[in-house]
């Protein structure tokens, strides 16, 4: 079984496409077969909405088309004579309209789960050559890379058994099946001749939720139609929750669009304006979820407002690719209004992960290769085994190496899953830091970003769940959080420093000591402490004693001991102990030196230094008198001499 970690480099075209023109209109410009899709193909038709499942519903072959979910393909079907084939699609339905001589070309819309489930069984049982007598589109080709880790069923297998065939997609991704090379594949790019940019915001925040009420609430006070959307059905229903809490919206003024499961979680929520496809006319707000990402036309005739939504503290899974998903979800509104917009504004609502780990492409070559030595290693024990028991022991092993993930079915390697991991590899980079994210909007050359980034200081998303975490974890966190603070305080002149770490301290007050710490003694202590409290507290009583030394015999500090007790020293009065020791305690003090005095049961990592009788030493000739009432000093001279060291 050989692996292949490298991206593969088909041969480029290029075609231009002008201003109101379809793809069907350039495929009968260029003049390819029956006006279609151009065969052995992957096509990146760059501008959403120009037609490319169109193209091959219209032209006069038969088609086997593939779409990545349910709405769009009811979307492309409904009210035609093109078939529609999914979950609820009886075999009956798909023989009958096979053997319909009325319905040519014969046009078929399917899931891959029902291409294989309901598509081939009828093809095989009517005795239809479809690899010869259909050409296949496999539409919003990305899906097949993105979605293939927990959607393995979205890949079909004979697709390069096809005579003719294409991937099509506004973003596709690039691949590592060699297959596209065997197979004589190219890259056909379309390129619009004229500006396809479009306007858009990015806010990045560290307050995901709070930002989102505020641009919602800021929307809902002049926009027609929201439409948000985001991949997390929990995340859909607290926004949904809130705004109604909140009075922003009345029960009628929403509609969710999720998958069938989903319909009914939210259902049982009480969030009873729930869809599995498109409903029309849209509500005051409207949330999607990912399944209607792509692929999916939405007409109406009004402008919307559009937010995207990416919250990795809620959901890791929600980040949205820059260079696909961000592409497409502007491009489902279909209608173009007040000239030749299809929408009033898209904002892009997102927090970044400072500490989000990403594999190198190294990486996961060694992790991919490690596995498979694995696997090759027990899978041929299994081969070489004769005892029937040894045999299904070591088969029952086999089926739990992880390995597992990347094989098909029939145990042949799929190649996409491959292409899977790196994918999420690629998108995780992005979200490292605002400026990766900031970087990835600009390179797509699909935005004119404008950005609005809050996320330099602290806010609601730094706030952890501790009770998940040791304390260990959370101090090595508070110091991750606080490091970033540093650097913001090196980089940008106007940043507030101390305001940022004092919403640190309110947020996580339990853990005051070790930002205490860390801003007294740094990191390097902490860490060589193994951030044990103890260890960390000598290192603190030593820092403490050191500043003390320090600021004790400052200029200022000097001065202001000196003037305090002038009087005393020129009239050589006496001066109770208990009251040499408060006033001196309120110059140091006011000097920023903690202290303690004998018996006032202050812990020593809590001040800086001790009052003692060596402490009066330091700073006068004196005469200590014990068997007077009350105890007395008599100050003989301050120690001038002090100042010029």
């Amino acid at each position: 079984m050989k692996l292949s970690f490298t991206l593969i480099n088909l041969e480029r075209e290029e075609l231009t496409i002008s201003k109101g023109e379809t793809l069907l209109d350039l495929y009968k410009r260029e003049g390819y077969s029956d006006n279609g899709t151009p065969t052995n193909r992957i096509i990146e038709k760059v501008e959403p909405g120009i037609g490319a499942t169109y193209a091959e519903l219209e032209c006069k072959r038969n088609s086997v088309i593939t779409e990545p979910n349910v709405p769009v393909i009811i979307g492309k079907t409904e009210g035609t004579d093109y078939l529609g084939i999914y979950e609820e699609t009886t075999s009956k339905q798909i023989e009958a309209y096979l053997q319909n001589d009325k319905c040519m070309p014969k046009k078929l819309v399917t899931t891959p789960e029902s291409y294989k489930t309901k598509l081939i069984p009828a093809f095989k049982k009517l005795g239809i050559d479809w690899h010869k007598e259909y050409f296949c589109l496999y539409d919003e080709c990305e899906k097949l890379i993105q979605d293939n880790g927990f959607r393995p069923t979205i890949r079909i297998k004979d697709f390069f058994d096809y005579e003719r065939k294409a991937y099509v997609s506004a973003t596709p991704l690039g691949t590592r099946n060699r297959k596209f090379l065997n197979g004589g594949f190219k890259w056909l790019r379309i390129v619009p001749d004229y500006d396809y940019k479009k306007d858009a915001t990015l806010i990045i925040t560290r307050s995901f939720n709070r930002t989102l009420l505020e641009e919602l609430r800021r929307l809902l006070s002049t926009s027609k139609c929201i439409c948000i959307f985001y991949k997390t059905t929990d995340g859909i229903a607290r926004i949904v929750q809130n705004l109604l809490k909140e009075g922003l919206i009345k029960d009628g003024d929403y509609k969710v669009f999720c998958s069938d499961k989903s319909v009914k979680k939210l259902k049982s929520m009480e969030l009873h304006h729930t869809h599995d496809h498109l409903e029309l006319p849209l509500a005051k707000v409207n949330l999607f979820t990912s399944r209607f990402f792509s692929a999916v036309d939405i007409k109406i005739k009004k402008l919307v407002d559009i937010l995207v939504l990416s919250n990795y503290k809620q959901a890791n899974h929600s980040m949205i690719d820059p260079f696909t998903e961000a592409v497409q979800i502007q491009g489902r509104f279909r209608n173009k209004l007040d000239g030749d917009r299809r929408y009033n504004s898209l904002t892009f609502i997102t927090n970044t992960n400072d500490e989000l780990e990403v594999k190198s492409d190294e990486e996961i070559e060694t992790e991919i290769t490690t596995l498979l030595k694995t696997y090759a290693s027990i899978k041929e024990k299994y081969n070489n085994a004769t005892d029937a028991t040894e045999k299904e022991a070591i088969r029952k092993d086999l089926k739990k190496l992880s390995f597992n993930e990347f094989l098909d079915d029939d145990e042949e390697l799929s190649e996409e899953v491959i292409d899977h991991v790196f994918n999420e590899e690629r998108v995780k980079s992005y979200y490292q830091s605002p400026e990766a994210l900031i970087k990835a909007y600009k390179e797509t050359g699909h935005f004119t970003v404008t950005v609005d980034n809050n996320s330099d200081g602290v806010g609601e998303d730094d706030k952890l769940t501790l009770k998940k975490l040791s304390t260990k974890d959370v101090w090595k966190y508070l110091i991750t959080q606080l490091e970033r603070l540093e650097r913001n305080k090196q980089d940008k002149p106007d940043f507030d420093f101390d305001a940022e770490v004092r919403k640190l301290i309110e947020m996580h007050s339990e853990h005051y000591f070790i930002i205490e710490a860390y801003l007294k003694i740094g990191k390097a202590p902490i860490e060589a402490a193994n951030y044990v409290k103890s260890k960390i507290e000598k290192e603190l009583k030593a820092y403490n004693l050191q500043q003390s030394e320090k600021l004790r015999f400052s200029p200022n500090v000097l001065a202001e001991v000196e003037e305090e007790f002038r009087n005393e020293v020129q009239t050589q009065c006496y001066i109770a102990k208990s009251e040499f020791i408060k006033r001196l305690g309120q110059v140091l003090e006011a000097n920023g030196i903690t202290f303690k005095v004998h018996g006032d049961g202050k812990k020593g990592n809590e001040v800086m230094c001790q009052i003692t009788e060596k402490t009066v030493q330091d700073y006068f000739d004196y005469n200590s008198y014990n068997g007077i009432n009350p105890s007395s000093y008599r100050l003989l001279r301050f120690k001038s001499e002090l100042g010029a060291n």
